[in-house]
């Protein structure tokens, strides 16, 4: 089963895509702190990891780059959400580390090819 850890700091947006998650059947793991981020990457070994931009302690792009400092969890694919300006933001993301952007709310079908994109596809090539 496909493992997606969320990390964002509002409860209900968190809620929202983990029952989203749940409903695709993927196993989802949500982190309502960034400063506990890395160490949920770590614990669990997600798929893919999906990151708020802005939250309390670290923003989306300062985890993305300890993501890939952090050689354990560094080639887990991960990426941005924001409800922020698609080009400026995805731009961010990318120049961050971030294999990609993806606009909040996000939906069902966003979440689905997200995984088709960045997990299934890399089972699928090895």
């Amino acid at each position: 089963m496909t493992k997606i850890l969320f990390i964002d700091d509002d409860m209900h947006t968190l809620a929202l895509m983990e029952k989203e998650a749940e409903i695709l059947g993927y196993q989802p793991i949500v982190c309502p702190n960034s400063g506990d981020a890395i160490q949920y990457a770590v614990i669990f070994n997600p798929d893919l990891i999906l990151i708020d931009i802005n939250m309390q302690e670290f923003n989306g792009f300062e985890i993305v780059k300890q993501i890939r400092n952090y050689e354990q969890i560094s080639h887990i694919p991960v990426l941005i959400l924001s409800a922020g300006d698609q080009e400026i933001e995805g731009g961010k993301s990318l120049d961050a580390g971030a294999n990609g952007f993806l606009s909040k709310p996000l939906t069902l079908s966003a979440l689905e090819s997200a995984v088709n994109l960045y997990v299934n596809h890399k089972i699928n090539s090895q």
